[in-house]
Order: C-alpha cells, then sequence, then structure tokens
C-alpha cells in the first residue's frame, strides 16, 4: 500500500489474480417486491430490477447482498469470498503519511517502464512527451498527470481537502511529492512538469514505435472558443493546432502565449461539445510568474496570493469552471482516451461556450433538457407529476449538485396526520427556506381519530462534498403524496440557486413562490382580449423564434413595441401561417420546436408566449414581437448556429418575432378542478357517502368495481365500520399495485374489522362467482372512463349476475360542468367557448345528464328486480343543474326469482376469470399470491 506504485486491486481483481477461470460469476435477477412495500404483490415489476451475484470457487461459493448494479454485486460477492478466505484487500482509509508515501509510489510508478506501455490516457502522454524536442523532450506536464490520474487527485485530497476548489494545490503537491524522487524524476523548480532521469531502454522505445503509432499522419486544426480576460471583448472562435507529431499541450500552450504545455493548467470536465465529447477549459497556472520567458512556480502561499492579485480575473471563465481563472482561457474538447494514441477530438463552437453558461443555473439546464433555451423557463410550481414536462425537480436538483461537485441531496421525509384534507396540499404551495418563517410552526400532534389523512413533507440539505452545509430548505406544509413532496423541496431549493445565478432569461425574473388556491396569471402588461385557457390546462403548440431587424427602424426614431410588452400581435388563421411577418424586415431564425407541452400558469414557458395562447383557439395561428430585454443575448448566441451574424443582428436593435400555432390542449384534471370548488374535495364526499350506506346496511363484505389505485378501499379504513372483506376488481396492473401497496401499509398497522383484503386483475365486464352475492358493491366515477354501450353492459352484468345487496353508482353531472369551468371569464368571441373542455377529465367517453343518468338506472332497477334512488354529493338535488357527482343506489328487493336462477347457476359450476393479483388474511404472517 504506501511506498506501492501499482494500482489498488479490486476486491475481484484479487479473485480473478488466485483462481483465473476457475472464479465463477453468475448474476441473477431479483425482483423484490418488498421493496415496494408490497410482499406477495404477483404482478412483476417494471423497470430497473435488483442484482444478486452467485460466486463460485473450487472450494466454497457465496452469494452476494442486491443491488441496483451488477459491477457492485460481483464486487460484493468477491469481497465476501476475500473475507472467507482471510485475506483484507487494500483500501483508502489512509493517515496523511500514508497519503504522501502513496502519492510518491504512484508518481514513480507513472514513470515506470511498465505503465509507458499501458493503455491509462496517461501513457499515451509519456508517449507523446517523448515526440516532443529538445530540453522539454520526455517531459509531462504536472496538471496532466493532476488531471488525468484519479488516484493521484485521491491521496492529494487526503494530505489537503481544499484541493477540491483550487486546482493549484494539487500541482504543487505533485511537485513536492516528486521532489523526493530526486534520484529518479526530474522536477525543476522553475516550470510545472516532470520527466524520467534516466532515459528508457531503447528496445521499449522502439517497441512503442512500431505498436502505438497514431493513424492520422497530417495536419489537423480543432475549432475551439477563445474566451479573453477582458469582459469587453467577445468570445471567439478559434483553432488549435494538433498535427500529428506535434503534442496537444504544447499548441493550447502556443494559442495562450504560453512557453509550452507545462504553463496550462486543466480544468474538470465542464459540459458537452456539438457530437457529445467532453470539454474542458485550458488557461495559464495562475500561479507562474512570467520572467526572461522563463517560469517559476510560486513557492509559498504569500506569494502565490500577491501574484494572484495582480492578474486579471477572467469572470466568464472562471464562472463555467466553478474556480478563479486568470488571463484568456480556451475551451476546447481534446485528448487521449484508454486503450488509444489517438487524439479524441471534437469542435467547440461559441454556442458550446454559451450553452455551457446556460446549464450552469437550474433554469438554464431545464432550458437545455427541453431543447427550449429561449422558450423554456423552469416552472415556479409543480402541480401533478402527469402535468409535469421535462426533467422532475428532483433530478434537476441532482444534475445541478453534480456539475458543481457538491455531495448528493439529503432528503429527509416526514409524515404525520393531519386534521383535514385541506390541510393537505395536492400540488405546489409557497414554501420557505428554513429560517425565521418556520417559527411558530409547531409539528402537529399524534392523533388517532378515524379519518385522519397522513401528510408528507419533505426536507433537503444541499452539502459540499466536505460536508458543509450549502443550503437547507423545508416545506412548510404537507403533501398527500410522499413523491409530490419531494419534488417540490427540490423545485424550492432549485429556485433559490436559480436566485444566486446570474439568469440568463429572455423575460427577466419570473416569480418562484406561488399558492396553487391562487389564480396565477402570467401576462404581458399589454395583454389584449381574454384568457380561453385556464390555469393548469397543458397545452401544446408549434412555435419559432427569429431576430428582426428593420432596416427603418432605430433606436431614436420609429414606435416601438415596448419595453415588457408584446408589442404588435397578429392572430391568424392556420392558412396564413406560412407567412408569420407582414414587415420587409431581415429575419434569421433562432430557434423552433414542432410540438412542446407545457402546463398554464406554472411558469413553465416564455410569458410572451403563454399569454398568447391562453386567448388562443386549437388551430389558430399567432405571430407578434417584442423588444429585447438585456439579457437576451447570451441565451440567443445559445441557441443560434451562427454566432457572427447573430451578434451583428444584435447590434442593430432587432426585436424578437414569435410565430406561434396552438395544436392541442387537455383541460385541468378532474380532481384538480373540483377541488378548487368543493372543501372536502368530491372524493372524500363520495366516501363519506358510501360509509354511510355501509353502515345503515351492516355489510360485511365489499366490492370495489373500478377500484384503480385502491383510494377508496384505502379511506374505508379510515372509519369504523361492520366491514370484514373488501375486494377490489381492475383492469390496470399499475393501480393494483399501488392499491396493493397502500393496503399492506394500512392494514398491518391497524385493520379494525376487516379480516381479508383481495384484489384481482380482470374486467368488470366479466362475471366471476367469488363476487357473487356481496353485501354491498361500489363503483365510483368509473363508468364515465368506458364507452356508454360498455356502461350499460356493466349495468346488466352487475345486476344480473353478480347481484350484490347494495350497488352505489357514482358518474359526473355533465350539466354541472358549466359551473365548474366559471373560472373562464364570458367573452363575446365565439371561438374560446369552443375551447372549454367537453368532459371534466380528457379521459372520459362520455358524461350524462341527470335525465340520462335516471333513465339508464331506472330501467336497469326494473329489469333485474331492484329498487333504486338517486341522490349525489357536491351542489344541492333541489336546484339546477343538480350534484356535481351524481349518485344511484340500488338495493335488491328480497327473494327475487332472479336470485334463485342466478344461484342456482353458480352452483352448478364456478366462472373464475379474475386473477388474484394480491391478498391479505388478518393473523397471516405472510401475504399470498
Amino acid at each position: 500500500m504506501a511506498g506501492g506504485g501499482k494500482p489498488t486491486l479490486s476486491p475481484k481483481a484479487i479473485i480473478h489474480q488466485k483462481f483465473g477461470a476457475n472464479a465463477i460469476y453468475r448474476i441473477e435477477e431479483v425482483h423484490d417486491s418488498s421493496e415496494s412495500g408490497c410482499p406477495g404483490l404477483a404482478i412483476p415489476r417494471k423497470g430497473p430490477c435488483l442484482y444478486r451475484c452467485h460466486l463460485q470457487l473450487p472450494e466454497f461459493s457465496v452469494v452476494s447482498n442486491d443491488f441496483k448494479k451488477k459491477k457492485e454485486s460481483e464486487q460484493c460477492a468477491a469481497e465476501l469470498a476475500l473475507d472467507k478466505l482471510g485475506i483484507r484487500p487494500q483500501n483508502d482509509d489512509l493517515t496523511v503519511d500514508e497519503a504522501w508515501d502513496d502519492l510518491v509510489g504512484r508518481i514513480k510508478y507513472i514513470f515506470s517502464d511498465e505503465f509507458l506501455s499501458s493503455e491509462h490516457p496517461l501513457g499515451a502522454h509519456l508517449r507523446a512527451a517523448l515526440r516532443r524536442e529538445g530540453d522539454s523532450c520526455g517531459s509531462v506536464p504536472v496538471s496532466v498527470i493532476a488531471t488525468f490520474d484519479s488516484r493521484i487527485n485521491g491521496r492529494c485530497k487526503i494530505i489537503n481537502p481544499t484541493v477540491e476548489s483550487d486546482p493549484f494545490l494539487v500541482i504543487s503537491t505533485v511537485m513536492k511529492a516528486a521532489a523526493k524522487l530526486s534520484d529518479y524524476i526530474v522536477a525543476s523548480p522553475h516550470v510545472a512538469s516532470l520527466r524520467r532521469k534516466n532515459a528508457y531502454p531503447s528496445e521499449i522505445v522502439q517497441a512503442l514505435a512500431t505498436t502505438h503509432v497514431s493513424d492520422s499522419q497530417d495536419s489537423r486544426k480543432v475549432e475551439a472558443a477563445y474566451i479573453p480576460c477582458d469582459g469587453e471583448e467577445v468570445v471567439e472562435l478559434d483553432a488549435i493546432d494538433i498535427s500529428s507529431g506535434r503534442y496537444y499541450m504544447d499548441g493550447i500552450a502556443e494559442r495562450l502565449c504560453l512557453k509550452d504545455g507545462s504553463q496550462v493548467m486543466i480544468s474538470r470536465t465542464l459540459g458537452k461539445a456539438s457530437c457529445g465529447s467532453e470539454c474542458r477549459l485550458y488557461s495559464a497556472i495562475p500561479k507562474l510568474k512570467s520572467s526572461d520567458n522563463s517560469s517559476e512556480v510560486a513557492g509559498s502561499p504569500s506569494e502565490a496570493s500577491s501574484h494572484t492579485e495582480k492578474s486579471r480575473r477572467n469572470a466568464r471563465a472562471s464562472y463555467i469552471c466553478g474556480q478563479d481563472i486568470h488571463g484568456d482561457a480556451i475551451l476546447a474538447s481534446v485528448g487521449y482516451r484508454w486503450k488509444s494514441d489517438d487524439l479524441d477530438y471534437d469542435h467547440v463552437t461559441v454556442k458550446s461556450f454559451y450553452r455551457i453558461c446556460c446549464g450552469m443555473s437550474p433554469n438554464g439546464i431545464y432550458k437545455i433538457a427541453r431543447k427550449a433555451v429561449l422558450a423554456a423557463q423552469l416552472p415556479f410550481s409543480f402541480t401533478t407529476k402527469s402535468n409535469w414536462r421535462g426533467p422532475l425537480p428532483r433530478d434537476i436538483l441532482k444534475m445541478f449538485c453534480q456539475q458543481h461537485r457538491l455531495a448528493e441531496p439529503d432528503f429527509t421525509v416526514s409524515t404525520a396526520p393531519v386534521k383535514s384534507l385541506s390541510d393537505i396540499y395536492r400540488s405546489h404551495k409557497k414554501l420557505k427556506v428554513l429560517g425565521s418563517d418556520d417559527a411558530g410552526n409547531e409539528q402537529e400532534k399524534e392523533d388517532d381519530t378515524p379519518g385522519l389523512k397522513h401528510g408528507f413533507r419533505c426536507e433537503v440539505r444541499i452539502l459540499t462534498k466536505s460536508k458543509d452545509v450549502v443550503l437547507e430548505c423545508s416545506l412548510r406544509k404537507f403533501y398527500e403524496k410522499e413523491n409530490d413532496a419531494i419534488q417540490n423541496v427540490s423545485l424550492k431549493a432549485l429556485l433559490w440557486f436559480s436566485k444566486y445565478f446570474d439568469e440568463l432569461d429572455v423575460d427577466g425574473e419570473q416569480p418562484n413562490d406561488t399558492d396553487d388556491d391562487q389564480t396565477t396569471n402570467v401576462p404581458s402588461s399589454g395583454e389584449k382580449g381574454v384568457r380561453s385557457i385556464t390555469n393548469g390546462s397543458v397545452v401544446s403548440i408549434c412555435y419559432s423564434l427569429s431576430l428582426a431587424v428593420d432596416p427603418e427602424y432605430s433606436s431614436d426614431g420609429g414606435e416601438s413595441p415596448g419595453e415588457g410588452s408584446e408589442g404588435n400581435e397578429d392572430v391568424e388563421s392556420e392558412e396564413d401561417a406560412e407567412n408569420p411577418c407582414n414587415c420587409e424586415s431581415s429575419i434569421d431564425l433562432i430557434e423552433s420546436n414542432e410540438e412542446i407541452e407545457f402546463e398554464v400558469g406554472t411558469g413553465a414557458m416564455n410569458p410572451h408566449i403563454e399569454s398568447a395562447v391562453t386567448k388562443m383557439t386549437v388551430g389558430e395561428y399567432a405571430s407578434f414581437n417584442t423588444t429585447l430585454p438585456d439579457a437576451a443575448e447570451a441565451l440567443i448566441l445559445a441557441a443560434a448556429t451562427d454566432t457572427v451574424r447573430f451578434r451583428s443582428l444584435l447590434s442593430g436593435s432587432p426585436t424578437l418575432d414569435y410565430s406561434i400555432l396552438l395544436l392541442g390542449v387537455k383541460g385541468p384534471t378532474e380532481e384538480r378542478m373540483e377541488a378548487a370548488f368543493f372543501k372536502p374535495p368530491l372524493s372524500k364526499q363520495r366516501v363519506e357517502y358510501a360509509v354511510k350506506h355501509i353502515k345503515e346496511s351492516s355489510a360485511s363484505t365489499l366490492a370495489d368495481f373500478g377500484c384503480g389505485s385502491g383510494s377508496l378501499l384505502d379511506s374505508l379504513l379510515d372509519y369504523p365500520t361492520s366491514l370484514q372483506s373488501i375486494i377490489g376488481v381492475d383492469i390496470s396492473p399499475k393501480g393494483l399495485a399501488r392499491a396493493a401497496k397502500m393496503l399492506h401499509s394500512k392494514l398491518n398497522k391497524e385493520a379494525g374489522n376487516v379480516k381479508s383484503a383481495t384484489l384481482y386483475d380482470g374486467s368488470i365486464l366479466e362475471f366471476d362467482s367469488r363476487l357473487h352475492d356481496i353485501d354491498i358493491g361500489t363503483c365510483l366515477e368509473v363508468i364515465e372512463h368506458m364507452e356508454e354501450d360498455q356502461a350499460c353492459q356493466f349495468g346488466e352484468k352487475v345486476l344480473s349476475l353478480f347481484r350484490p345487496k347494495l350497488l352505489i353508482v357514482s358518474t359526473p353531472n355533465f350539466e354541472y360542468n358549466t359551473i365548474l369551468q366559471q373560472s373562464t371569464p364570458a367573452t363575446q368571441d365565439e371561438k374560446s367557448e369552443s375551447q372549454l373542455p367537453k368532459f371534466r377529465n380528457h379521459d372520459h367517453k362520455f358524461e350524462w345528464t341527470r335525465e340520462q343518468f335516471n333513465q339508464w338506472a331506472s330501467n336497469l332497477a326494473k329489469r333485474h328486480s331492484y329498487s333504486v334512488e338517486f341522490s349525489g354529493v357536491g351542489g344541492s338535488g333541489e336546484v339546477d343543474p343538480g350534484f356535481a357527482s351524481q349518485i344511484a343506489v340500488f338495493k335488491r328487493e328480497a327473494s327475487s326469482s332472479e336470485d334463485k336462477v342466478v344461484a342456482e347457476n353458480v352452483a352448478e359450476g364456478s366462472v373464475e376469470p379474475y386473477k388474484v393479483i394480491w391478498e391479505w388474511k388478518k393473523g397471516d404472517g405472510e401475504k399470498k399470491d
């Protein structure tokens, strides 16, 4: 370990050394239903599974734990085998002195005969250095060793943890370690490079000349972005000479006016070039002092500090690097890969630089991910996962932390019972970063009162790699779903970081706190017309953004649209879309998208686009222009292909031309629309209605037809009832899996009178004899998701064959939709009325009026010896338009002839098409499938 030169072997590598082909690894895929909180669930898990490794050695075998990655399971199995063999592999738990010894040993190994021919990228650098001429022959820049050898970096971090924020400390640490190898390594105090003291054996060099030869012998240059230190100068396209036979680091040094590659500092990877290769920033090592064309490494911290103060800081390069960069810098994508002496390179454009700048902030990460740098914005509200578009807030936060070399976000989720559903936020509410705003916000006391719901709230801590706190962010309110709490606290942290960074936002500031029970509009000051699309709707648009320069326009004359206003707006039909601009301006396309979706009212889209879209109808076309805000230039250059031309256009007081076609609209979800009008929500009122009838009938068995994710069954368990057996039927495996998880958790805590629970995978249009003659059946807000003829078929099937003693069916009242949609202002424009959704949910196949529902239910009851009563929840049955959710309660008449016939048929032979997906019985230690 200490003093050794070769890399530490992994457990698997040690096993291979000792057993070779006699070590046999077998990977097993593990579908662990317990991870979802529901053992015994008979639905195969989709998506990523866990892996378990079986390692067979000649004398024994071992089995690893379960891991998300195959490699991790293999290493675990190898570790277990080594433990059995009594072998302790080396680890990185080193003291500072041991780290110094290991660093010295690693440097010596890098310059060994063995490493020279290795497939490590550093091996290619060593071989390239041998082709350098003069005194530089065989010299490798210390910055290269510090950048491309992870072990060197790791040891330097143990010696001095602050190297994470100052790459020069790695260089100086390596130089100090190399100084201990004076009989083997030449470490000049005047240059930051190392070379071997004695030449490599000639036979090795000759062998390398034949085995490690680059395929390319021509003269080549690779495009790069040159970033001047002077902020007044523009970032320009440049080129680096990477011709065969020349060390590419010397080519970069030449462009930076440095003596050679030993004076060049290399950053960590910053982003991707046009073809996906990684980019790095190259600049002068700031603590090298020029004197008579020679340099020396600053020896003391005070000397280094003094020189840094005199150097000019490159603000733009420092911004994308996260470290102080002094002097001019070059953004390039060039370097060696494993197993190759050929340079891997990609052209880096000025656009690449501006996209990396854009991607430094959470807002920029979201824009780039959505491929809409100018149009998209990080939403200030997370309502539902189904309405969110683009990477989820939690994923963006992880990307942001990784990009800025922060630790993984640390989430802490807490849960507590809340007294009413109104205390649970189903979508984004106003959040506060931890501080005085949380004062007096006491934790709710545990309460076992029946009917309580459990809410979730979440806290996230962002830490540096050294565990220093960067940000603590907490939700003040509870959410119904754990994921909603996590996503909302992630979004809150992202919005805080977006404030911290210099936002490159086309339209300036955006609101970043909102309550979802407040109306949030994003109109411009020059808004015309009336909104015909409500908040919460998901719209699909086709758009293009262009830069237009009017030859007659000047900043001193002509009519300006006004800062922050929409300017001139035209709404056209689709036929006129081919000529969106009627002026004879010079128009250059910056960004376009054939189809992009966003949720209205969450700040997910450029406010000018959203304001225009909310006044349009499907198929309508709009074009308008706006003046450019001050922050627009950087975003335009991040989106545009020809940066030279667009820089020229930007100097001529251009306008930003918008062309938008509204492709489609999905209205707010039924649940959100109803929740805005009813307290408690209709879903809770329907449950309470069902509980009332369960208590009155003293029912012991209940079947929920179309149980979905089990929301009704879940809610029923919150109330004391006579129910002993509950059953759910649905055709959605995903919904049944969620229902099973929920029931498993709740029944194992407190089952009440319930002795058994069963979930079936099956269609409610099919009869299953196991559900014949149940006490009560429910079918709440289900039939409208079928075709009308299927709803009629279900009615016939359930009353003629299942024959429940009591059946409760609810469905939306179509006549009530006008009230639910009253948040849309009345308008004289007939087109806006056609914009209103026909049904409450885009998945509804139909919705009945009171007359249609009464006729359907009455005819069914009459044919099958049932009585029926009509009622509802939400609103009043005494006045028009009646209840929001209309309900029919069917009661089976005593000893009807139809009952005897059905009972005889069931007795003759069972019909069981339903598949048992999950089953629970009170007192059993396990669930059955």
